[in-house]
C-alpha cells in the first residue's frame, strides 16, 4: 500500500487557529481526506501551561469512535462467513445459556452492533490495569453480567446506546477467530487497513508532557487532568482505541468507499447493515441526511477529550476533528465550518458544463413541444433539467420521458394524461468519464387516440465536459 503523506494547508491551519481561540482549547487537530488526498492542521500544546507542541504524530484517544472501527472488523468476519448478522449470542457463547435471562436469549450480532439488543449500557464492575491476556476473560465476565441483567425500560427493538453491547459483539468475534480482539483486530487495522498508529491504550499512561493531556474547561480556562483519568480499559473495544488524526480520517475514507463495490473492503450489503438510517443516531456508524447528501458519522468523548468522524460517501470525503478538552460545541462547529469550506472549494474547482445543448422545437399534427435542456455539473453529478411546453388538443394518453446520458438511461412516467402548459423534469447521472457525451431525450405521448403521428419527440445532442 502506497501511503500519501499529509499536506499542511493554509486554510485549514487558519481554521484551526480560529477554533482554538474561539473555544479556548489547549490544542486542535483537524484532518480532511478526499479521495486519498490528506490535508491536516494541528495547533496548540499537549498540556496547558507547558510548551510541548501538539503534532501529527500524537496518538489521540478517539473514545466511542472505537465502535465503528470494531464494527468494521466484525463486518469483515461476516464477509468471510465466520459470523452472520443473524447469529445469536448463545450460538457462539453457549456456556452463558444458564445465566441468560429469557428476554436476551434471541439477541443477535446485528442487534448488538446497532444498539437495538436491549442490554444495559455499562456493567457495574469496572476493572482496570489488566494484562493483555486477561481481556478476553474480562469481556466474558462482563457478558455474563449483561445477559443476566434486565433490559433497560422500553428498550427492546429501539436504539438504546450500549458500551457493553459492543464488548459482547467483540466477545463473539474473538471466539470465532480464536484470538483476542487486541491482536486479531489490531492486525486487521494495521495490516489490512494500513492504520499503523492504531492501538488499544489510552491517549497516554505516563504522566509527562510528551503526550496530549486531557483537560476540563473551567470558565474558559483549560485545567489539565491526569492522562490516567482516561484509562477506561474496561470498555474495550467500545472506547479505548487511540490513533493519529491522519489514521482516523484514513479510516473514514475507507468507510466511505464501502458504498462503492469496486473500492470497498466489504460487500455493499454487509456495510449497509451497519448504517441503516431507520435506527437513528446511535447506530455503530450512524447515518443521517443533510440536504441532498447522506452523511455517516460518530463522535467520541471521555469527558475531557472530544473527537468526531464524519463521512460524505457521495463525495468520497472524510472529516476528523479532535481536541484534548471537554468542549462539546467545538466538534459541531468545527465540522460544519470544514464541510462548508470544502463545498466552496469544490464548487470553485468543478468545471462548468459547456452549454452544447440548445433550444429546439418539434411540431406534430396536434401538439407543439418546445424543449429546453439545461445541464449542470455539481457534486460529481450531472443534473439535466428538461423544460418543455405542451399544447395538447383533444388528446388522451400519458407522457413518458426518457433521458440517456451516454449509456445510462432514466425514465419518467409521472404524467397521467397529457397536461397542457409548462413542465420541468429533473434527471441525475454520475459524471461520465468521457469529455464528449451523447445526450438523448425522448418525449412520447403514449396511447394518444386522436394523434395519428406515432413518431415520438426526440432530441439529440452532445454534452461537452472540460
Amino acid at each position: 500500500m502506497i501511503e500519501r503523506q499529509p499536506e499542511a494547508t493554509g486554510w485549514l491551519e487558519t481554521l484551526a487557529k480560529q477554533l482554538k481561540e474561539e473555544f479556548h482549547l489547549p490544542a486542535v487537530w483537524l484532518a480532511i481526506n478526499h479521495e486519498d488526498r490528506l490535508e491536516t492542521a494541528v495547533l496548540g500544546v499537549h498540556k496547558y501551561g507547558e510548551s510541548a507542541p501538539a503534532s501529527l504524530e500524537d496518538k489521540l484517544t478517539i473514545a466511542s469512535i472505537s465502535k465503528p472501527m470494531a464494527g468494521f472488523w466484525i463486518a469483515s468476519l461476516v464477509d468471510r462467513g465466520m459470523l452472520t448478522y443473524e447469529t445469536r449470542v448463545l450460538e457462539i457463547l453457549p456456556e452463558l445459556s444458564a445465566i441468560c435471562l429469557p428476554e436476551h436469549r434471541e439477541i443477535t450480532l446485528a442487534q448488538l452492533l446497532t444498539h437495538t439488543a436491549g442490554v444495559i449500557r455499562d456493567v457495574k464492575q469496572l476493572p482496570s490495569n489488566l494484562r493483555l491476556d486477561q481481556y478476553p476473560q474480562e469481556r466474558l465476565n462482563q457478558a455474563r453480567e449483561v445477559l443476566s441483567s434486565p433490559a433497560p425500560e422500553n428498550s427492546k427493538g429501539k436504539s438504546v446506546y450500549s458500551n457493553n453491547g459492543m464488548t459482547l459483539a467483540a466477545t463473539m468475534a474473538e471466539r470465532v477467530v480464536r484470538e483476542p480482539y487486541e491482536t486479531a483486530g489490531g492486525r486487521f487495522y494495521r495490516e489490512r487497513l494500513g492504520l499503523r498508529s492504531w492501538g488499544v491504550w489510552p491517549m497516554s499512561l505516563p504522566e509527562d508532557i510528551s503526550v496530549p493531556w486531557p483537560h476540563e474547561l473551567n470558565n474558559n480556562v483549560p485545567v489539565p487532568r491526569s492522562p490516567r483519568s482516561v484509562a477506561f480499559q474496561f470498555v474495550r473495544p467500545s472506547g479505548s482505541v487511540h490513533c493519529t488524526i491522519s489514521d482516523l480520517v484514513r479510516f473514514g475514507l475507507i468507510a466511505t468507499n464501502a458504498t462503492d463495490a469496486s473500492r470497498s473492503l466489504l460487500k455493499p450489503e454487509t456495510w449497509a447493515r451497519l448504517t441503516e438510517p431507520s435506527l437513528g443516531s446511535s447506530t455503530t456508524l450512524c447515518s443521517f441526511s443533510t440536504g441532498p447528501k447522506t452523511v455517516y458519522g460518530h463522535g467520541g468523548s471521555l469527558g475531557t477529550t472530544r473527537s468526531t468522524l464524519s463521512l460524505i460517501a457521495d463525495w468520497r470525503v472524510a472529516f476528523a476533528v479532535h481536541t484534548n478538552a471537554n468542549s462539546e460545541k467545538f466538534t459541531e462547529v468545527a465540522l460544519r465550518r470544514m464541510q462548508d469550506a470544502f463545498r466552496q472549494r469544490r464548487a470553485k474547482r468543478a468545471p462548468v458544463a459547456s452549454c452544447a445543448i440548445y433550444l429546439t422545437e418539434v411540431t406534430t399534427v396536434d401538439e407543439t413541444w418546445k424543449i429546453s435542456v439545461e445541464p449542470k455539473r455539481t457534486d460529481e453529478k450531472i443534473r439535466i433539467r428538461v423544460r418543455f411546453h405542451i399544447e395538447a388538443r383533444r388528446q388522451t394518453g400519458d407522457l413518458q420521458t426518457i433521458v440517456k446520458l451516454g449509456d445510462v438511461e432514466r425514465v419518467d412516467n409521472r404524467f397521467t394524461g397529457l397536461v397542457p402548459g409548462d413542465h420541468v423534469l429533473h434527471f441525475e447521472f454520475d459524471t461520465p468519464k468521457t469529455t464528449q457525451t451523447p445526450v438523448f431525450i425522448q418525449l412520447d405521448a403514449l396511447e394518444t387516440a386522436n394523434n395519428r403521428t406515432t413518431r415520438p419527440k426526440i432530441f439529440k445532442s452532445v454534452l461537452s465536459l472540460p
